[in-house]
């Protein structure tokens, strides 16, 4: 008995060190499940103000190549035979061609169904911008 507890003592130590090390290697600026979150939140925000604003909305999560390219106008244009979206429900199959450019498909609501759609995300500085949505492919890096 005294044996078993000794050992279960000696491996504290190990155990612990091997936690810390799984939680530092899950933390960090380049943890991809970080990346997944802000493509995730700004997918999120750019359809809320989508079916807010139409397409007008989406213009300030756009990349800064799409809007070089696009005035707002012309991103309401280009979108005006897209179906505008009623609500979005999630993200998934995210993946990162680059550190700072990814794919995603995000399904959104479009009155009471879901409609999944390929959309590219690009980083620009510390923020995550939508470079490619289906509708938009006359407008900066899509066209």
């Amino acid at each position: 008995m005294r044996g078993r507890g000794a050992w279960r003592l000696a491996a504290l130590p190990a155990l612990m060190t091997g936690g810390l090390l799984l939680v530092a290697a899950c933390s960090g600026g380049g943890d991809p499940d970080q990346r997944v979150g802000q493509i995730g939140g700004v997918s999120e925000l750019a359809t809320y103000a989508y079916t807010d604003a139409g397409a007008e909305g989406l213009y300030d999560y756009l990349s800064e190549e799409v809007t070089d390219a696009c005035t707002k106008e012309q991103v309401r244009e280009a979108l005006a035979g897209h179906e505008q979206p009623t609500g979005w429900d999630q993200i998934k199959d995210i993946k990162f061609q680059s550190v700072d450019t990814a794919t995603a498909t995000v399904i959104l609501t479009y009155n009471d169904e879901r409609q999944e759609e390929q959309w590219t995300f690009v980083r620009e500085g510390t923020s995550w911008r939508i470079d490619i949505i289906p509708g938009l492919e006359s407008c900066g890096s899509a066209g």
